[in-house]
């Protein structure tokens, strides 16, 4: 796996033939309005983006000569993540987003959901983090931290939206968001393990190919312990 320069022309190429951008902003639009008091203790990991999302927010950087700063966040954030709990790379020092124009869907949708949902979606993610832990205990001999496996993003009790959003109308943007992806998979761009990951790794991916960038993530971990 692995996002090369031609990948990225190619991608950008049918991002303008087909007008992609547009229709992204069109998803975004279905979002209720919000208000965040800006603490910014959600944005303690780096979440999942679609494909057009990180093309968007490749462009985003690039034109604001912000690649080579966002590269040695994400790396750090990328290879350590797994040995402590990282804040998200494009979160800067003032609490305030460098990307926030271009935030994918995951953040534009945080506290619209209800706390019933949130602490839902917690119990599957503490889920998948002891099954990475048990993968990891299997197959190298090393543990995850407690603060990793047990990290949680709390329900922002302050956050005030307009409506909270429903999961029929949640999964219909997620829908119409894998629909765009889609169109990279159909023009043989993306592979379908691709669809969906996180912000770190399609930007890592631009750098390191994923068995490379898997055996440097390890060996952190691994020489962490």
């Amino acid at each position: 796996m692995e996002i090369t320069k031609n990948a990225l022309n190619e991608s950008n190429k049918l991002v303008k033939i087909n007008n992609l951008i547009s229709n992204l902003e069109t998803i975004y639009s279905k979002i209720p309005s919000g208000e965040c008091n800006g603490c910014a203790k959600c944005c303690m990991e780096s979440v999942h983006a679609f494909y057009i999302e990180f093309l968007n927010i490749y462009d985003y950087v690039t034109k604001n000569d912000l690649l080579e700063n966002v590269m040695e966040k994400v790396e750090d954030h990328y290879f350590n993540e797994l040995v402590e709990v990282k804040p998200c790379p494009f979160l800067k020092e003032d609490k305030t987003c460098l990307i926030y124009p271009v935030r994918p869907l995951v953040c534009r949708l945080f506290g619209h959901a209800t706390k019933e949902v949130h602490e839902s979606n917690y119990a599957h993610i503490l889920e998948q983090n002891k099954a990475a832990d048990d993968y990891f205990f299997e197959n190298y001999g090393v543990h995850l931290n407690d603060e990793v496996v047990f990290h949680k993003i709390e329900y922002c009790e302050q956050f005030y939206c307009e409506k909270p959003i429903n999961e029929n109308k949640k999964n219909e943007m997620i829908d119409d968001m894998f629909m765009i992806d889609t169109q990279f998979l159909m023009e043989d761009i993306l592979s379908e393990n691709m669809l969906n990951m996180s912000i770190t790794n399609w930007f890592i991916y631009t750098k390191y190919a994923e068995e490379e960038a898997s055996e440097k993530r390890i060996s952190h971990l691994t020489n962490g312990k």
